[in-house]
């Protein structure tokens, strides 16, 4: 990598108006995020145009296009009707009653609806371009490519499909894409593939790919990683790719008080780190407006380059303060910019990045900017708190486990094991980033207890055993 920042670049992908074309007091760019640098799937716009998606269900059908790098077509009742006739010998007084059949398998209100995995690409596009964005960004961030197609497709070809489901399967047509078309998302987190790849393989070798359990899988990894990088993201270049940082949860079911790690180590310290994405897109989609077209750096490799290369330092902290220059400049609507401090310690490089990131962050949260700032963020705050977050009133909000998610966290910790010990079970829903503190540990082994899930050979908490969930 030899860093260089491109002020026309910058200028030309920002929208830049010239001095003579804007008043200097006022707002010379426009903020473009994700161009450059692909970092999250969101839009700064309202639900309205931007949806929010809240249920993974909505994403099942796009992941599996991207996957297997399919393009289809919305499948019309009538049409696929007549292919599946032409095909078959059936009396005339047969054909309605074969009709009707079709619609009440496969249709709901006119859309193609989708139940085993053979038939998930060709579910009728509800036409939600946040869902197709959210789709993309996990197939990218999870690192699906050539080997994993191929394994969804031996689990799509040994599905257990009746007559009819073979049939309309063969009926149906699709067309393989050009990998590469499409710039893909840039993976801050790399440790969460080969975890999201186990268990994602698991289920497709032993047919746990109903729609719940899929959209389970994909709710769990999508909130691993975006949180990760999101606190990953508020390092700068002292961010590390592989090492996760616990976030606490708490059951549902149980009480929490304020001095509980799940309220001290939880939701309230990763909504300050949400709060901060939309300005580290556009920070990082600055620091990418550079001549090589085919790069994306982020704040790590920016820092592993001049650790690596210590007499580029300077150099390159120069560039990004020039970056700091060019956009400023074209800020008219804040003051303020010469009043934001540096950073203590770190390379000079880290310095100017987290300098840039405050300037980004100050014109939002300091103008009217600010509802951008919100409808970008809300886009993963409002998911949590739809799935994943828990009123716990006078504690406040909570990272929340369901015994749905229990449920489901077992059987995937599991995997073809008869039975695991407790206190690796707990170890394995740290490995997937959920962690929980000592009271919520007993409750589980209560909960399991209930169940009739707890093998327990002594007294001694090393020597318990959960059973599989059947």
């Amino acid at each position: 990598m030899n860093y260089k920042f491109s002020e026309l670049r910058f200028k030309d992908s920002f929208k830049v108006k010239e001095k003579e074309e804007k008043s200097l007091d006022s707002l010379r760019l426009s903020h473009y995020p994700d161009n450059a640098f692909k970092l999250f799937p969101y839009k700064a716009s309202g639900k309205s145009q931007a949806p929010i998606v809240y249920d993974m269900e909505e994403i099942i059908s796009g992941f599996f296009r991207k996957a297997l790098d399919l393009e289809t077509e919305d499948i019309d009742e009538e049409s696929l009707c007549q292919r599946l006739i032409s095909n078959i010998d059936i009396d005339a007084e047969d054909l309605e009653y074969f009709q009707d059949l079709i619609s009440n398998l496969f249709f709901r209100g006119g859309d193609f609806i989708a139940e085993n995995i053979g038939l998930y690409p060709y579910q009728t596009n509800v036409q939600n371009k946040s869902a197709d964005r959210v789709a993309f960004f996990m197939s990218c961030v999870m690192g699906v490519g050539d080997a994993d197609r191929k394994i969804i497709k031996e689990a799509i070809d040994k599905y257990p499909y009746n007559v009819l489901e073979k049939m309309v399967i063969d009926s149906i047509e699709s067309k393989q894409l050009e990998r590469g078309k499409e710039k893909p998302y840039y993976p801050i987190i790399t440790n969460v593939q080969e975890k999201f790849k186990k268990d994602f393989y698991f289920m497709l070798d032993t047919g746990m790919t109903s729609l719940e359990d899929l959209s389970n899988l994909l709710a769990l990894y999508y909130f691993y990683y975006v949180s990760q990088t999101c606190i990953t993201l508020d390092q700068f270049g002292m961010g590390k790719r592989e090492d996760p940082i616990p976030l606490y949860f708490a059951l549902d079911w149980e009480r929490v008080n304020k001095n509980r790690l799940c309220c001290v180590e939880g939701w309230e310290n990763l909504q300050a780190k949400i709060n901060h994405m939309f300005s580290h897109a556009i920070t990082l989609e600055i620091i990418n407006q550079h001549d090589d077209i085919n790069l994306m750096c982020d704040y790590i490799d920016l820092q592993n380059y001049v650790k690596a290369n210590e007499s580029r330092d300077e150099f390159v902290a120069s560039e990004i303060k020039s970056a700091e220059h060019a956009y400023t400049s074209c800020v008219g609507d804040y003051k303020k910019f010469d009043e934001i401090p540096y950073a203590e310690g770190g390379s000079k490089t880290d310095k100017a990045l987290r300098h840039l990131f405050k300037c980004v962050e100050e014109q939002f949260l300091n103008t009217d900017r600010k509802r951008a700032n919100q409808f970008y963020n809300e886009k993963f705050s409002d998911f949590c708190k739809e799935r994943w977050v828990k009123n716990r009133k006078k504690s406040g909000l909570v990272l929340n486990l369901t015994e749905r998610d229990i449920i489901f966290l077992t059987k995937i910790s599991l995997q073809d094991k008869d039975r695991i010990r407790l206190i690796d079970l707990y170890k394995e829903y740290e490995y997937r980033g959920i962690y929980l503190d000592n009271t919520s540990k007993e409750l589980l082994q209560e909960f399991f207890t209930k169940l009739n899930l707890i093998d327990k050979k002594s007294d001694s908490g090393d020597a318990q055993y959960v059973k599989r969930i059947l």
